[in-house]
C-alpha cells in the first residue's frame, strides 16, 4: 500500500520439446507479462506465422457468425411482449458447465476450431447472404419509395419524362429560396427551357427540360447553384401507382427477411453457445502465438523474458516445475534504478482502498519509483463527492443502487467506490438538513424534528459563511496532504532530506498562513499567542520553503527560487479557493431540491386539494398522483445532473490540486500473460507437438 507492487525481471530457459505445455501453464497461472526477448548470436525467432494466419482468418470468420447470430436473436427477443422480457430479467439463464479441451498443441486446437466453424458457416454463410441481399433490397425500395413520394403530384406516367433523341428531362433537389434565381439564370442561358417545382416547401424537388443539346449548359447552371441530381426511379406509370407497387414488392421482402432471420435465430440456438466457445479458444490461442513470437531460441531451448511481482516468484516456480519436468532455468533480478520506467506497475491495495484504483488509473499509473496515492485519495474523494451532492435522500439512493445495480454493471470496485459516495452523502445531508430539499422538516411538509439539520441549514443567511469556511478546511486539509505525500514520493526518488525541507516548509506556510491572513483580516479572533505562533511559523515555513527551491535548483536557476516560491505562494491561494467550489455546487443541490419541494408540495398541492366536493376530490386524487409522479421524476433529474457535476469537480479537485503537488505518473500497467476464461476450462496438457 501507497507504493507500487515490488517487481523483479525474470529469465527462465526451458527445452523446446517442453514449449507447448508450458507456454500453456504459464497462460493459466497469469503470473507473468512478458517481454520481448531480442534475437542475439545462437537466438532466433520462434517461427509461428503459419499458426499466426490461420488464428487472424479464424477470428475473424467468427466474430462475423457470431454477430450475425446475436442480432438475430435479438431481433426475435424485441418481439416478445413485456411480460416476456421482465421475466427474462428478473430470472435469466443460467450458464452451463464450462466447456474442456483436451487438446495439447496450438496447431490441434485450430484444427478443432476450424472445423466445428465449417461445420456451421456454410448454412449460415448462405442465410446471410440471403439476408443481406434481402436488405439491401429493401434499403433500395425504401430510397425509391421516398422519391416517387416526392413525385406524387405528377399525374402522367414517368415514361414522359425519361430522356429522348431530341428533349432532356432532369429532375433535382433545390433549397426553395434558390429556386428563382435559378429559374432566371436557366431563362438566361438555357433556351428554350422548362422548369416546374413538383413538391416540397424547404427542399424542394424541381424538374427541367430543355433540349438534349442543351443538356450541358442545364447541368451547369443546376451545379451552380448547388442542386442534387437524381435518376428517375426504374418504373413506368403514374407515380400513385408505383408507389402501392413499391409498398406491395416491399412486404413481401419484410416477410423474406422475416423467414430469414427466424431460420438463423433457430441456428443461434443451436450453434450459438458452441460458436462463443470457439471465439474464446481462439483468442487464448492467438494471445498464447503472440506471446511466442516474443521467444527467442536455439535449437534445442527456448528463452523467455519477463516482469512479475515479486510475491509470485514462488507461485511462479510451482507452476513451471510441473510443466518442464524441473528442467528450467530460472534466473529474478531487481529492476535497475536507471531502467525504473520500464517497469510494469501493480498496484497493491486492501479491497477498500483498491475500489478507487479507477480514479488514479484516470489520470495515468504512478511510475515504479512513485507513491501510489490510491488509499490516500479514498477518504477525501469520498467526501468532497458527498459535500457537493449535500442530500441524505439522494445519497441513500446513491448507496443503494451503487451497491445492488452499478457493481454488477460497471464491476465491483466502480460499485464499491460510489457506494462510499453515497454513504457520505448521507453524513452531509444530515449534518445539513437535506433530505430531498427539507420536506420532512418544513411546516408545508412533515415536520419531523429528526430530520432538521444538525450543523447547519447552508440555505439560511447565517450558514452561508460556515459552509463556505468547512470547504475551505477541507482544501487548505487536501493540500497540506498533498505535501506530505509529496514527501513521500521524494523519499521514494531517494530525495528524502531535500522533500522534507520543502514540503515542510509548504506544510507551515500554508497552515500557519492561513491563521494569519484570518486574524489579520479580521475574520475570526486570535489571541496574542496564536497571532505570534501564526507569524513565526509562517516566516519559518516560507524560509524553509525558499532553501529547498534553491537546493533542488541549480546554476542560474537558483537566482530566481525565491522568487518562484513567492509565485507559487499565489498559485497555492488560488488552489484554496478552487475548493469554494465545493460550496457552490452543496448549496446548488440544496436550493434545486428545495425550490422541488416548494412548488410541488408547499404551492401546487395546497391549490389542487383544495376543492370541495366529488369533483374536487377527483381533481385532488388526479392531481396528486401528477404532482407525486412530478415530485420523483424532477428529484431523479436533480439527483443525476449534480451527481454528474460532483463527480467531475471532485475529480478535478484530486487531479489538479491534489495529484498536481507531486505526482509524475507515467507507468504501464502490468498486464500478465492470461488466459480470460469464461465459457471454457483449461484441459488436459499433454503432448509436446507444435
Amino acid at each position: 500500500m501507497l507504493k507500487p507492487a515490488p517487481m523483479a525481471r525474470v529469465n527462465i530457459l526451458i527445452l523446446d520439446e517442453d514449449l507447448q505445455v508450458f507456454t500453456r501453464s504459464l497462460q493459466e497461472a497469469g503470473l507473468v507479462q512478458l517481454v520481448e526477448c531480442p534475437p542475439d548470436g545462437p537466438l532466433e525467432r520462434q517461427g509461428v506465422e503459419d499458426l499466426d494466419n490461420r488464428a487472424t482468418v479464424l477470428i475473424s470468420r467468427v466474430e462475423r457468425m457470431v454477430q450475425l447470430l446475436d442480432e438475430a436473436l435479438a431481433q426475435r427477443a424485441e418481439k416478445q411482449g413485456l411480460i416476456q422480457r421482465v421475466r427474462g430479467m428478473l430470472s435469466p439463464d443460467e450458464a452451463g458447465e464450462r466447456r474442456v479441451l483436451n487438446l495439447d498443441s496450438t496447431r490441434r486446437v485450430i484444427d478443432w476450431c476450424a472445423s466445428e466453424i465449417d461445420s456451421v458457416s456454410p448454412e449460415l454463410d448462405g442465410l446471410g447472404d440471403s439476408l443481406k441481399e434481402s436488405t439491401d433490397k429493401r434499403a433500395t425500395l425504401d430510397e425509391e419509395l421516398h422519391l416517387v413520394r416526392d413525385m406524387l403530384p405528377i399525374k402522367l406516367p414517368l415514361s414522359n419524362f425519361r430522356d429522348s433523341e431530341l428533349t432532356a428531362s432532369i429532375f433535382f433537389y433545390l433549397p426553395a429560396d434558390r429556386v428563382p434565381a435559378f429559374s432566371t439564370a436557366c431563362r438566361e442561358n438555357v433556351t428554350p427551357v422548362h422548369i416546374s417545382v413538383i413538391s416540397g416547401s424547404t427542399r424542394q424537388l424541381v424538374m427541367a427540360m430543355s433540349l438534349d443539346a442543351d443538356r450541358g449548359r442545364l447541368l451547369e447552371q443546376i451545379h451552380r447553384f448547388e442542386g442534387e441530381t437524381i435518376e428517375l426511379p426504374p418504373y413506368d406509370g403514374v407515380p400513385s401507382d408505383i408507389e402501392t407497387r413499391i409498398i406491395e414488392t416491399g412486404e413481401k421482402i419484410d416477410g423474406d427477411i422475416e423467414k430469414v432471420t427466424d431460420e438463423i435465430s433457430q441456428m443461434a440456438v443451436k450453434h450459438l453457445d458452441d460458436l462463443r466457445v470457439v471465439a474464446e479458444v481462439l483468442a487464448i490461442e492467438r494471445e498464447k502465438i503472440d506471446a511466442i513470437k516474443l521467444l527467442a531460441r536455439t535449437e534445442n531451448t527456448v528463452l523467455l523474458r519477463g516482469w512479475i511481482p515479486e510475491k509470485d516468484l514462488e507461485g511462479l516456480e510451482q507452476t513451471i516445475s510441473p510443466a518442464t519436468k524441473g528442467r528450467y532455468v530460472i534466473y529474478s533480478s531487481k529492476p535497475e534504478d536507471e531502467n525504473y520506467q520500464e517497469v510494469p506497475i501493480s498496484l497493491q491495495n486492501p479491497r477498500v482502498f483498491n475500489s478507487f484504483e479507477w480514479v488514479t488509473k484516470m489520470y495515468g499509473m504512478p511510475n515504479y519509483r512513485e507513491v501510489d496515492p490510491t488509499p490516500l485519495l479514498v477518504p477525501t474523494f469520498a467526501v468532497f463527492f458527498g459535500t457537493c451532492l449535500t442530500d441524505a435522500g439522494y445519497g441513500i439512493i446513491l448507496a443503494a443502487v451503487s451497491f445492488f445495480l452499478l457493481r454488477k454493471m460497471w464491476g465491483e470496485r466502480v460499485g464499491l467506490a460510489f457506494t462510499l459516495c453515497g454513504l457520505a452523502t448521507i453524513v452531509m445531508g444530515w449534518l445539513t438538513g437535506g433530505w430531498f430539499g427539507d420536506i420532512l422538516y418544513v411546516e408545508y411538509g412533515l415536520n419531523i424534528p429528526f430530520f432538521e439539520a444538525s450543523w447547519i441549514n447552508p440555505l439560511s443567511p447565517e450558514g452561508t459563511m460556515p459552509f463556505l469556511a468547512l470547504a475551505l478546511l477541507m482544501g487548505i486539509i487536501h493540500l497540506i496532504l498533498g505535501h506530505v505525500t509529496a514527501i513521500l514520493a521524494d523519499a521514494r526518488r531517494g530525495k528524502l532530506v531535500n522533500g522534507l525541507v520543502t514540503h515542510i516548509g509548504w506544510i507551515l506556510t500554508i497552515g500557519f498562513g492561513s491563521i494569519f491572513i484570518l486574524w489579520r483580516m479580521e475574520m475570526t479572533s486570535a489571541n496574542q499567542m496564536w497571532q505570534t505562533l501564526s507569524t513565526w511559523g509562517m516566516t519559518a515555513g516560507m524560509a524553509m520553503g525558499v532553501f529547498g527551491y534553491i537546493w533542488e535548483r541549480s546554476g542560474s536557476a537558483r537566482a530566481a527560487a525565491p522568487a518562484q516560491f513567492l509565485y507559487d505562494i499565489l498559485g497555492h491561494i488560488a488552489d484554496v479557493i478552487s475548493y469554494s467550489r465545493l460550496l457552490a455546487l452543496g448549496i446548488s443541490t440544496a436550493v434545486n431540491a428545495y425550490l422541488i419541494g416548494l412548488l410541488v408540495v408547499g404551492l401546487a398541492w395546497p391549490a389542487i386539494s383544495s376543492g370541495t366536493g366529488p369533483l374536487g376530490t377527483v381533481i385532488a386524487i388526479l392531481g396528486g398522483i401528477v404532482l407525486a409522479i412530478g415530485f420523483v421524476m424532477l428529484h431523479i433529474v436533480n439527483m443525476g445532473l449534480n451527481c454528474l457535476s460532483a463527480f467531475v469537480h471532485t475529480m478535478r479537485l484530486h487531479f489538479a490540486e491534489y495529484f498536481g503537488k507531486f505526482y509524475e505518473a507515467g507507468g504501464d500497467e502490468f498486464i500478465p500473460f492470461k488466459a480470460e476464461r469464461v465459457l471454457t476450462a483449461p484441459g488436459g496438457l499433454e503432448g509436446a507437438d507444435s
